[in-house]
């Protein structure tokens, strides 16, 4: 989909092959207080997860997002998060994980992808 594909990075569906990645973050605890987490995450839980990951942003209200470079490097995860389709608006939760990948431009992009994402394709405002 081009418009979630920038000049730097492009975002895309979670993959089973995520999981590892997926558990490494949502198991950091130095990240937690981002997330409102505070109690770790199984694999068993995340595969779960990624198993209906699939689902429809209309039926689940949210939609996670990884965010890659093109040599296919996991960077972080982007999220719609209560998707409100009435009031037109939602949420969105950015991570850059490895902070060597942070102030390098990758959040803003990713969030320039989404947002241009949520006007042209869900009708948000």
């Amino acid at each position: 989909m081009l418009t979630l594909k920038g000049e730097h990075i492009y975002l895309r569906a979670l993959e089973p092959e995520d999981l590892d990645f997926i558990h490494t973050i949502e198991n950091d605890e130095t990240i937690w207080e981002l997330s409102n987490t505070i109690t770790p995450y199984s694999k068993f839980l995340i595969k779960e997860y990624l198993e209906h990951a699939h689902k429809d942003i209309y039926e689940v209200k949210q939609l996670r997002l990884l965010i890659s470079d093109f040599n296919d490097n996991a960077i972080g995860l982007i999220d719609i998060f209560d998707f409100d389709i009435k009031n037109r608006r939602a949420g969105i939760g950015i991570l850059i994980h490895n902070s060597t990948n942070r102030a390098k431009g990758y959040g803003k992009e990713a969030l320039a992808l989404l947002s241009n994402y949520c006007f042209s394709h869900l009708d948000l405002h």
